[in-house]
């Protein structure tokens, strides 16, 4: 892939990717509660169309854009480089598999939505259906949750090896006056203080939220860089 592609492919992947976590964040609601399996299925039934879309696009994205990260390798000396481009790529199977499992979740979430409605009409077979199909989606979910949380410090630990060795390279972003290894540095200690410490110590939420700023900043690099790249 020469210059432009892995300009193209770094930028324009992550961008599809965030539209598509945007896309779910929103049909999912922003305030539902990782716990709250009932909201999750419901909502999920409820814009299951949305949710195909946004898991496809966050899928698609994510690929592209690991595919043109694999092809800035070779920009920074030494193993840091080496070492961050494969924990970023784990992490982003790791969330691939995930968007799999988000998948099926939407699809419980059809058959919580009808057996519920069959539940308040007195239907006692229709409310044990929901009774199971809730407990399948909790330990969906609790797998999601976890898988999530392992991918972002892999992320974290990605991006801070990154930044570590972009910090003796000359590479730089289309926008000139943010240094890519410090903002990749940065966005590596906030996905690891999120998913270790604001995990443990505050809530998933929370540390979901933090994260969000991460994968802000990580759109920021990849666009700025990748920008560049496709000029060359």
């Amino acid at each position: 892939m020469n210059s432009k592609g892995t300009g193209l492919t770094l930028a324009l992947g992550i961008v599809i990717g965030f539209i598509g976590y945007i896309l779910w964040q929103i049909t999912i609601g922003p305030n539902t509660k990782s716990d709250d399996i009932t909201t999750i299925l419901t909502n999920s039934g409820d814009g299951s169309a949305m949710i195909k879309v946004a898991s496809i696009l966050i899928a698609v994205g994510l690929v592209v854009h690991v595919a043109g990260l694999i092809n800035t390798r070779g920009t920074a000396a030494g193993n840091m480089e080496s070492i961050g481009i494969i924990s970023i790529t784990a992490a982003i199977a790791i969330w691939v598999t995930n968007v799999g499992v988000s998948l099926s979740i939407a699809e419980m979430g059809e058959k919580f939505v009808a057996a519920m409605a069959g539940a308040a009409a007195g239907n006692t077979e229709a409310a044990a259906s929901a009774g199971n199909i809730g407990t399948a989606a909790g330990f969906s979910q609790a797998y999601n949750v976890a898988t999530s949380t392992m991918g972002g410090l892999l992320a974290g630990i990605g991006w801070l090896c990154l930044g570590i060795a972009y910090r003796g390279s000359d590479a730089k972003g289309v926008i000139s006056f943010i240094p890519l290894g410090f903002l990749a540095i940065i966005i590596g200690l906030i996905l690891i203080i999120a998913n270790v410490i604001i995990t443990s110590l505050v809530s998933v939420e929370a540390a979901g939220q933090i994260s969000g700023i991460g994968f802000i900043l990580i759109v920021i690099w990849s666009v700025s860089r990748g920008l560049e790249l496709s000029k060359n």
